[in-house]
């Protein structure tokens, strides 16, 4: 449950760094629901391997990890985009 909670939130903030690159934001969104989705998903049969079936909190730690990962990925690649410039901070430009 708190790893949704944690998503929502996450999904606004690259939303918003997704509009000031120029990029369309429902397209940002939905890349980093399907990446935190699988990489949880990821992380729960990697913990479940390591950890076995008696220790569930160990495997949701794991499956935490990785969907915390993907985020840290999807953000540093929109990061490293350009910004785009508008009409308004050229016609202030020197101002």
């Amino acid at each position: 449950m708190i790893d949704i909670i944690i998503l929502f939130f996450l999904v606004i903030h690259i939303g918003k760094v997704a509009v000031k690159k120029g990029l369309p934001s429902l397209r940002w969104k939905i890349h980093l629901i399907m990446a935190w989705l699988g990489a949880e998903f990821f992380g729960v049969i990697i913990g479940y391997v390591i950890f076995g079936k008696d220790n569930l909190f160990s495997c949701f730690l794991i499956a935490i990890g990785c969907a915390a990962t993907s985020y840290i990925l999807i953000k540093n690649y929109l990061l490293k985009l350009p910004d785009v410039i508008s009409d308004d901070d050229l016609n202030n430009f020197g101002r």
